[in-house]
């Protein structure tokens, strides 16, 4: 009777300290205890890219999950790149200089593999999503994913040992499409190692302020961006931070890559979140530019049309970050500003969309709006004052 009892707690507290154990995949995310949730998926009946969200789904999946079949798939947050220990996505697009870094594998067993996101609860989660709909589509079973959320602590710690202080003290800093917005500064990148997180160019205004435009190689997709706006307030005391980027509209007349966006209202999970946008004196002669209110998702694979539907009277835009860059910039007491180009709309279908972004047409189009969006930049920067 004691053999038994003894071999039941000596089982049950196995258990409960597995439960706090570093993952199995040596991977360098928190030993915390181990909750992982279902992902939520969609379909192309259900969601507002249709037939496109198929292409869409293979750019983003990792292909060692395309070529077989696995038991076992758990997302994490952990941005691992050593070739000793993952496998890096042989789809990463390597021919643009920022946004190419994409998640992870790393194989435990023969039928359980593990997917290393950049710590962000919004990436993980939206990448969870996109292995649950790709496998649905597959007509595989989507339990076999699972996801499990960074803690706050990782996803500030990633930003706080990267080589951000290195840029040093800064006031304005551009985030988004900077490789495309060159107008002020000729130089080379700085601190270009691929295994950096960042690389910047700067300049100095005719007011005197430094300004960055600051590269980024992973995506800071969603509270990501928030977190990135927390460290460049703390680490190098930016005053502003303004984003250039793409997101989706709920407005069927705006045409993709035609179109430029911005405002200072958003909603994040239903929070409304108002700030004071340094921008808006700027736009009064930019034709392109539509103003109106924004929703933050945590993944694109939530815009379906029954979320469409019930949003459509309260929102116009629609993305994972612009929203929590805001939130975290009233916390920290830093101006946010946003001007995107509309890459997709989810009111009425157009040809060009998500799926197909990087043909010839899209490219020449969104040039011209960079063209725009600096015209706007140029009298900001040599008119912004700081607020502090």
């Amino acid at each position: 009777m004691w053999i038994v009892f003894t071999f039941i707690v000596l089982y049950l507290l196995v258990g409960f300290l597995m439960d706090f154990w570093p993952f199995q995949d040596g991977s360098n995310a928190s030993p915390v205890k181990a909750i992982f949730h279902d992902p939520t998926t969609a379909s192309v009946h259900t969601h507002t890219m249709g037939n496109s969200l198929t292409e869409y789904l293979k750019m983003k999946v990792h292909p060692l999950i395309q070529q077989r079949s696995w038991d076992q798939i758990f997302v994490i947050g952990d941005h691992q790149r050593d070739s000793s220990k993952v496998i890096v996505a042989s789809n990463e697009k390597r021919d643009k200089p920022f946004n190419w870094m994409r998640p992870t594998v790393s194989v435990v067993d023969s039928g359980t593999l593990y997917l290393h996101v950049f710590p962000g609860r919004d990436y993980v989660e939206h990448y969870a999503a996109i292995i649950a709909t790709y496998l649905a589509l597959k007509d595989k079973d989507v339990g076999l994913v699972r996801f499990q959320y960074p803690s706050q602590e990782d996803c500030l710690n990633v930003f706080s040992t990267s080589n951000l202080e290195k840029l040093g003290v800064v006031d304005i800093v551009v985030l988004g499409y900077v490789q495309g917005l060159q107008s002020w500064s000729q130089s080379d990148w700085e601190d270009v190692d691929d295994g950096n997180l960042f690389s910047w160019k700067t300049a100095i205004t005719t007011q005197g302020h430094r300004v960055a435009f600051l590269g980024c190689r992973i995506c800071f997709w969603g509270d990501i961006g928030g977190n990135l706006v927390r460290t460049l307030r703390r680490v190098n005391g930016a005053k502003c931070v303004l984003y250039v980027g793409k997101l989706g509209s709920l407005r069927a007349e705006h045409i993709p890559n035609r179109t430029l966006a911005t405002g200072s209202r958003s909603f994040v999970r239903g929070e409304p979140i108002k700030w004071q946008n340094p921008l808006e004196p700027y736009l009064q002669h930019a034709a392109s530019v539509v103003t109106g209110v924004h929703s933050c998702l945590p993944s694109v694979l939530y815009e379906t049309h029954d979320w469409l539907v019930s949003n459509q009277d309260r929102v116009d835009f629609v993305d994972p970050e612009i929203g929590q860059m805001a939130k975290a910039s009233l916390e920290v007491g830093c101006q946010f500003g946003y001007l995107h180009i509309i890459s997709d709309n989810l009111a009425r279908k157009y040809d060009r969309d998500l799926s197909n972004e990087r043909l010839a047409d899209v490219r020449r189009n969104r040039g011209k709006l960079l063209s725009e969006i600096q015209a706007v930049l140029e009298p900001f920067f040599n008119g912004w004052k700081s607020a502090s």
